[in-house]
């Protein structure tokens, strides 16, 4: 598998490669790993998923932005997407945690970074996305089901209309971030996962 930079499996520079100031590199090499397994001929061009859950949503997300021609398909999971309403937000849990990551938005250079890049505020009208099932636990402590949402509706909104690819909201009433549990939810969540990806 691949560690994008600000993974934390890796070293302490590795990580700090990746986060606040440096969040772009994180997608910018999910994109060359995409061209990567495409160049290399792991997949072939038509069938590059994108996944991503929670924050690695927001680089799956960043990086169809920016290259919606990459992907066939996407799925992701409890995402985050929202980024700067997110972390201007000091009722909701974990944003002071988030600052360390991306930085603090109440300060322009920070403002102006994350609006770079934040999956919410780069959706570009006209653009052929690829097919998504992107899933939302209404539940969540970490992550807002309407960031989901949010994102769904612009895309579905201001995509191009010829485009013959399908954006799905799928919300769970029952789970939280990490789902409902279990080994057979699990299952369940994967067979659809599959199915979409087989369908589209």
């Amino acid at each position: 598998f691949f560690e994008f930079r600000g993974g934390a499996g890796s070293t302490p520079s590795w990580h700090k490669s990746g986060c606040a100031m440096n969040k772009l590199n994180s997608v910018l090499d999910f994109i060359s790993c995409g061209e990567y397994l495409i160049d290399e001929g792991y997949v072939h061009r038509n069938q590059l998923a994108a996944h991503g859950i929670s924050a690695g949503s927001l680089l799956a997300a960043a990086a169809i932005n920016m290259r919606p021609e990459l992907f066939h398909s996407a799925i992701l999971k409890v995402p985050f997407l929202d980024v700067l309403n997110t972390l201007l937000d000091p009722n909701l849990p974990l944003t002071a945690l988030d600052h360390e990551e991306f930085g603090d938005p109440r300060t322009r250079p920070f403002f102006e970074y994350i609006r770079k890049y934040s999956p919410y505020d780069n959706i570009t009208p006209g653009v052929c996305y690829p097919s998504m099932l992107v899933s939302a636990s209404l539940n969540d402590s970490r992550v807002g089901a309407w960031e989901a949402a949010k994102w769904v509706a612009k895309i579905r909104e201001t995509a191009c209309s010829s485009c013959s690819s399908c954006v799905i909201l799928r919300t769970d009433e029952g789970g939280g971030h990490f789902g409902e549990g279990g080994r057979f939810a699990e299952c369940r969540e994967a067979a659809y996962d599959y199915a979409f990806l087989m369908k589209v």
